[in-house]
């Protein structure tokens, strides 16, 4: 194996290394506290990371379903212009924020759109069950019996 080729392979190692850890350390090697109840805490992660493992939910559902999860980015609705039905939804950017994965949530409680909700783009923080569902033969994930934090949070 050539040197260039040597040298591909032990970055992607230390980039899986990286990856792996990164729910347990935040980028700076220091243990991150987790929030109680919480199996996994997003929210105080890089966006690079962060968009990566919201990925690997949307491909690998079954690994997640029933978890507890917490994660920060920002507000956004989308309503359904055949049917009027809201979706309402956590958008993650990536580091660079060229790319970006929503993850939709239900409120624990009823909560009326819009008076209940903030415009979207403002920041949150929300902390839920991961479930999967199936709407109109397809499906669909999102965190339910969801806490939601509205603003940036330290």
């Amino acid at each position: 194996m050539n040197l260039k080729k040597r040298m591909v392979m032990l970055l992607l190692l230390a980039l899986c290394a990286l990856a792996a850890e990164a729910s347990a350390f935040s980028l700076f090697g220091k243990p991150e506290e987790k929030a109680e109840g919480v199996d996994l805490d997003l929210s105080k992660l890089s966006g690079t990371v962060v968009y990566s493992q919201v990925y690997n939910m949307m491909v690998t559902p079954e690994d997640f379903i029933g978890k507890t999860i917490r994660v920060a980015g920002y507000f956004d609705v989308y309503e359904d212009a055949e049917t009027g039905n809201n979706y309402f939804a956590c958008i993650i950017p990536d580091a660079t924020a060229c790319c970006a994965q929503g993850l939709e949530f239900l409120w624990a409680d009823e909560h009326p759109y819009p008076d209940d909700y903030p415009e979207p783009g403002c920041d949150m923080t929300m902390t839920g069950r991961f479930e999967t569902y199936e709407e109109d033969g397809m499906e669909y994930m999102r965190l339910a019996d969801a806490q939601v934090e509205w603003g940036e949070i330290d």
